[in-house]
């Protein structure tokens, strides 16, 4: 691994508990870890780094949090002014953490698409700026495809994941996974794209067999760009792909049953990855594709995620009954 690298190295740990609901080994891929709190961090700081080498003196961005907090800690790092554009959703606990980083933080939008247009806006008085996609440039899906190469090495030499479990956002994560398993020979081996329902942009993109927009409605916050990267659309018949989307409801009971068996918080839109396996999704999506067959443990990309702490958790636990439901389940 490059030292110079602002990101990490993340660890590659097995699940027993995640393992024993889903009768196969279960490994997690801790993105979580890494510094500013989610996988973004690995594209960003790269795409960053690769526009100053080519005389770029400063960066307009614009994101719903993860993105805008992996990009202000990266141009703090690199000492690079930054302006971001954040929705008026955004709240104040995550503002502060992007303006810990020394990074101009602009509050415009309902949505990211709204936020983006101003950040966008920008560039027209702002020549010298450079612009920074949250999720669809090919450096970014090289930063991301990292992580899988890591997975490679940390696995038992020789073994091929059965399957990579991923949610899906605005497709920058799932590009880079795909790059990073085409430079591992992983082409083959099913990926499961998880989403929630009301931010499920992509599942709703590849019925139409094109791009669909709609203003998302999910928790989710961090799934909801309003849209998906074209080039996602152009290499799903490259990959074995699975589509799934599940209710608000499954991703937070992901979070609160990761909180609970590893003692990580992550947002639902990481929650949503967790349910593939909490709520028992993963062995008949796998049977009724014809995958159950295949060997090699289960990878799920825990992509993290900074607007999370216990009282937001709890929250979401009311909102969906889930306390209630486990009392009752332990009563039984």
């Amino acid at each position: 691994m490059d030292s110079d690298n602002i990101f990490i190295k993340t660890p590659l740990v097995y699940s027993k508990p995640l393992s024993d609901i889903a009768s196969r080994e279960i490994y997690l891929k801790l993105e979580n870890t890494q510094p500013s709190g989610s996988f973004k961090l690995r594209g960003l700081s790269h795409i960053c780094k690769e526009k100053l080498k080519t005389g770029t003196t400063s960066f307009v961005g614009s994101s719903g949090g993860n993105a805008g907090l992996a990009l202000a800690y990266s141009t703090w790092k690199l000492k690079a002014p930054c302006k971001i554009f954040v929705p008026k959703f955004v709240n104040q606990r995550m503002l502060a953490k992007l303006k810990s980083y020394g990074a101009e933080i602009i509050t415009e939008g309902r949505n990211w698409m709204e936020a983006n247009n101003k950040a966008l806006e920008e560039l027209k008085t702002n020549e010298d700026a450079t612009y920074i996609h949250p999720y669809d440039d090919p450096l970014l899906w090289e930063g991301h495809s990292k992580m899988v190469e890591e997975i490679k090495e940390d696995l038992p030499k020789g073994t091929k994941p059965g399957c990579i479990v991923v949610s899906v956002g605005g497709g920058g994560l799932l590009l880079g996974v795909m790059k990073g398993m085409e430079n591992c020979g992983w082409t083959d081996v099913p990926i499961l794209a998880m989403e929630t329902l009301g931010s499920d942009c992509f599942y709703q993109s590849i019925m139409a067999g094109k791009l669909v927009e709609f203003v998302p409605t999910s928790i989710a916050k961090s799934l909801c760009p309003g849209t998906v990267s074209l080039a996602l659309l152009k290499k799903l018949p490259d990959f074995n792909l699975i589509p799934i989307v599940v209710e608000d409801k499954e991703a937070v009971r992901g979070s609160i049953r990761l909180a609970d068996d590893h003692g990580f918080m992550v947002e639902p839109s990481c929650g949503v990855t967790m349910a593939s396996v909490y709520s028992q999704i993963l062995p008949d999506v796998l049977e009724n594709n014809g995958y159950n067959s295949r060997s090699g443990p289960i990878v799920l990309i825990v992509c993290g995620g900074s607007d999370v702490s216990p009282q937001i958790l709890d929250n979401f636990a009311e909102m969906f009954h889930l306390n209630e439901e486990e009392q009752t389940a332990t009563k039984n």
